[in-house]
């Protein structure tokens, strides 16, 4: 009997002393060894496959050949107006392919324009457990409140309608959206997957990444913090946040003005799937734990506005393609200073209005800023004075809340007034009153202004009236 005690305490030392080895050769595993591997995807040229037999052709100039290898996936056209000379102008183009197959018959290419500096109009949704946003790098106070499934649909299927959107197939550029049901547009969502060439292969790409940040309560007990619950808040990427960082990186860059290179990473947008020829489907990588992916950036990069629909990447500035042509030039040396224009919102140019609106679901209203025939015509004329007046309760068949992103920038303002018999808040948003040189604002006592911290660069005096 004894002896058996002793074999089995003798044993109960070998497991606990066994036990106690793996345990302290878990928590080493665990927290010094690092067996992640990380895979890596580099998107360099989207030149079509078939092109490398055009480009032995003795036919073709050097820069003929160049111009065929020059095509990449992200390509920026940017006309910062720092001159003050015409526009602003910043423009997006994706660059792809329409199958596997990866030759210049499938080439194809969706852009982005925005008129004036983008600031983001994302999106918030709630669906019960956790906040659900379109993350905006620099912000946003817009918001739509809905439940789980509604908050997944509108991430899904939103569109910011703040640019334009251009499609290019056989050297043409058009845009084929409408107000209406339908489009024979490319549809920039999260839901949109492009075909690209990577090592000569086929990839698929789209951009429907999130990220979580945690916003669980937190108790501290003896010193440690645990976590209680599992509420965070998930912020979903668009479109619009690619064409901001684009912009962001563009306009930040080191070289300064003229036409470069760069390299960023899509890593925390888009998600990428290789084409299995075998199944004749784009196949998740289920292997690799980091996937990171990077890709060429194209861009230019210029101090002036833009002035005609040619320097556009897609030759056409605000769905005109004929935005440089105008047949009378106005001769604007007889002006005199004391020449004034006073606007409302029922002005007009060519029988079109000067004004455009964009309506906004969170402030109930519709945000108003010049048109950029009217911004181009008082920039043809420097010397004239501009008088804009709102009257908020004139029962149009617009809610006017503010002037929206960009309004009237670089337009000389000499006086704005903003009238309402109750009580309102008018929102000025960034750059609404940038380089305006604005001399006086005037409004009602019952108007309140809540003016965003860059919507106005000059001194002016504000009159109640």
């Amino acid at each position: 009997m004894t002896v058996l005690k002793g074999i089995a305490n003798f044993c109960l030392i070998v497991i606990t002393a066994f036990a106690v080895l793996v345990s302290i050769a878990f928590v080493y595993y665990h927290f010094f060894v690092d067996d992640t591997t990380t895979g890596v995807n580099n998107i360099d040229n989207q030149v079509g496959l078939d092109i490398r037999e055009i480009l032995k052709s003795d036919e073709l100039t050097e820069e003929e050949k160049d111009e065929l290898k020059d095509r990449y996936f992200l390509e920026v056209n940017y006309f910062s107006n720092d001159k003050h000379n015409g526009i602003q102008l910043q423009e997006l183009k994706l660059n792809y392919f329409t199958s596997y197959r990866l030759t210049s018959a499938d080439y194809r290419s969706t852009g982005m324009q925005y008129i004036g500096g983008y600031k983001g109009l994302p999106l918030d949704t709630w669906d019960g457990n956790s906040e659900v946003k379109f993350l905006n790098p620099f912000g946003s106070n817009d918001r739509y409140y809905g439940t789980s499934d509604t908050s997944v649909k509108i991430a899904n299927d939103y569109v910011d309608k703040s640019f334009n959107y251009y499609d290019y197939t056989l050297d043409v550029n058009w845009n084929g959206v409408t107000d209406e049901n339908g489009s024979i547009a490319t549809e920039l969502t999260r839901k949109t997957e492009f075909v690209i060439k990577i090592d000569d292969r086929a990839f698929a790409i789209k951009l429907d990444k999130y990220v979580d940040k945690d916003v669980g309560d937190v108790r501290n007990v003896f010193g440690i913090g645990w976590k209680i619950g599992e509420k965070y808040n998930r912020y979903y990427y668009t479109y619009g946040s690619l064409f901001q960082s684009c912009m962001q990186a563009v306009k930040t860059n080191s070289a300064g003005y003229g036409d470069y290179y760069i390299t960023v990473d899509l890593s925390s947008l888009f998600s990428i799937k290789e084409y299995d020829k075998e199944t004749g489907k784009y196949k998740t990588d289920n292997v690799t734990d980091i996937i990171k992916t990077y890709s060429v950036l194209k861009f230019h990069y210029d101090e002036n506005g833009a002035r005609s629909s040619s320097q556009s990447m897609f030759g056409i500035i605000d769905n005109n393609s004929k935005y440089d042509l105008v047949e009378d030039k106005i001769d604007t040396s007889y002006w005199q200073e004391r020449i004034t224009y006073n606007l409302d919102c029922n002005s007009k140019l060519n029988g079109k209005d000067l004004f455009i609106y964009r309506y906004s679901d969170v402030y109930g209203g519709y945000f108003v800023s010049l048109s950029m025939d009217a911004k181009k015509l008082f920039a043809e004329m420097p010397r004239t004075k501009v008088k804009v007046e709102f009257t908020l309760d004139a029962g149009g068949e617009r809610n006017i809340v503010g002037l929206d992103y960009n309004a009237l920038e670089n337009v000389e303002l000499d006086t704005l007034t903003v009238k309402s018999k109750y009580e309102i808040t008018f929102y000025l948003l960034d750059d609404s009153l940038t380089d305006t040189n604005l001399q006086t604002l005037k409004r009602s006592d019952c108007v309140m202004l809540d003016v965003m911290e860059n919507a106005i660069n000059g001194e002016y005096s504000e009159v109640v009236i």
